[in-house]
Parts: C-alpha cells; structure tokens; sequence
C-alpha cells in the first residue's frame, strides 16, 4: 500500500488519466464513475476496495448526494485493516472487511450488495442513509440480515444511529423524495406512515396513495420533478387527487421539492389534517411536534 498515490488529470474533452509514481495507463474514454472504478480496481492492490456510494453506483443504485454528477463524484475506496498499518497514502478508510463481504461487479473489486448497503446506512447523513438503505430493501437485501453484519463489525456493533436508520427503512418508498418525508414526519414527532397505501374502487381497480395514514385517510404525495413534469402528468395527477378525495374521502396533501428546505408549512398542514380527522396525540407526543415545529420555523426566518 505504501507510495501509491493517485490523482486523475483530464487528457482531452472526453478523458481522463491516473496520475501517479509508476503508474502508467492509457487514457479512459469518459470520465464515468464506473470507468474510474474499473481503473483502479485494475491498478491498485486486491486488498482495496470501491465502496459506499460508489459501490452503490456499480450496483446500479443512484445514491449521490442531491445535484451531485457521477463523473464529478470521487471513487470511495476501503481497504482491511490490520493492528500496525501505517495510515494509508491513497484514499481509503481502513475498516474491518471480511472476505465474504467482497464481490466483483462490472470488472470492479466492490463491496457486496448487502455491505454496500451497511455502510451506506452507517456513514451517510441520516436522510441520505434512510433514502439510500430504501433502495437497497427494494433490491431484496433483508434488513435483519444488516442487523446481523453489524454485530460482527466493530464500529458498526451498538451504533444507536444505525439502529435508528435500519429501524426505519422501507422498502415501499419510490422516490428519494418519499424517503425524505417519511424520515421527517417520523422525527417530527408523528406517527410513522404507511408507504404505498392502496385504495380500491368499486370496481375493483386500485389507486396508491404514497404515504398515508388510512385510519384517518390522510394521505402525503410526492410530486417530484420526474414523475409529475408536464401537463398530461399534472392532470393524471389532479382526475386521480379529485377520485380519492370526492370519492373516497381521503385528504391528500401534496408536496414538491420545496419540502427538503421549508418542512414546517407541510409539516403544519398534516398535523391540521390528522387532528381533524380525529387523531388524539397524547401530551408527550403534542409537545415533541410543536417543539419541532416551532425550531423549524425558527430557523427558516433567521
């Protein structure tokens, strides 16, 4: 591991090149995340090895973070530690990696799906780690199955963090978007939703509200940039918001991008809505909300 030290130069508009002491190689066309990876996968000692969002990546799941572009995003790197190393001269964190715990994917030395899915959960900020691990559940990784891998890993064994993140993952969530307003309502105090809850017809065809309460139906609908752009998509939206509330009596309460910064006018309309729907919030649990909600519209007017 000693005297290895990589950096990438772009050679030309459409590549790049590892630049380093006694490293020589021909230039990658693009400048991809994946390409990178498969570079050093092939340059550097088998005990390295790509990890966390970049794993994520090569294992077909967009976990950057909001606005980042894979070619701009750094190849994360884990190497095994062993009592004595000296610290590494490449930049790779020096973790505890069994060797069951490493894959090949896409000619790339990787962390396994399921450790992939750990670390993410262990060391993303907490929205990002909770939107991430709902992407892994929904590619099958098992979420007692992370728990088990923790308890084998020192600094992962009794972490109250990932508990927390593990405890609310769901598998349920479509959207990022989905993930980050659950995670939200949850911290604020409310009960947990339900993600993707049906409600049928009489004719038996069957609409999915994203996040909702169906004791009270009150329900949350992302509209995020992807799946509600444009006219036809606004109107699908609309016939099918008018069919649940007019129909069968759901309150929807729609919210866009807007929410990741300004939670509280959301935040207020869902407590709205629940309390006249009937829930009865015990005191400990009223007091939590409205100490949520009062420090979020504290911070949004300074």
């Amino acid at each position: 591991m000693n005297g290895i030290n990589l950096t990438w130069r772009r050679a030309g508009v459409d590549s790049i090149i590892p630049v380093g002491d006694g490293v020589y190689f021909v230039p990658i066309k693009g400048a991809s995340l994946a390409a990178r990876a498969a570079a050093l996968s092939s340059l550097l000692p088998d005990q390295v090895v790509v990890a966390r969002r970049t794993a994520a990546w090569i294992w077909g799941l967009d976990v950057l973070p909001p606005g980042a572009k894979e070619a701009d995003w750094d190849v994360e790197l884990i190497t095994p530690s062993t009592s004595g190393d000296p610290p590494s001269p490449i930049t790779a964190d020096n973790v505890q990696l069994p060797v069951d715990h490493i894959e090949e994917e896409s000619g790339v030395r990787l962390t396994s799906l399921s450790r992939t899915a750990l670390d993410c959960a262990r060391w993303l900020p907490r929205y990002e780690a909770v939107a991430a691990l709902d992407q892994f559940l929904r590619r099958d990784v098992e979420a007692d199955e992370l728990i088990a891998m923790a308890r084998a890993l020192p600094g992962y064994r009794g972490n109250k963090r990932l508990r927390q993140v593990v405890r609310l993952g769901d598998r349920g969530a479509a959207s990022p978007g989905e993930s980050w307003i659950r995670v939200a309502v949850v911290s604020a105090g409310f009960p947990r939703p339900r993600t993707q809850v049906p409600v049928r017809s009489s004719a038996g065809r069957c609409a999915y509200v994203d996040l909702g309460y169906p004791e009270f139906r009150v329900g949350l609908e992302y509209d995020g940039e992807r799946h509600h752009t444009g006219a036809a998509a606004r109107a699908h939206d609309a016939r099918r918001r008018a069919w649940l509330t007019k129909e069968k009596g759901w309150e929807i309460l729609p919210i866009t991008k807007d929410f990741r910064h300004k939670p509280a006018p959301y935040l207020e309309a869902l407590l709205t809505a629940l309390l006249q729907r009937g829930w009865t919030p015990n005191d400990p649990t009223m007091n939590r909300i409205s100490a949520r909600l009062a420090a979020l519209d504290r911070r949004h007017w300074r």
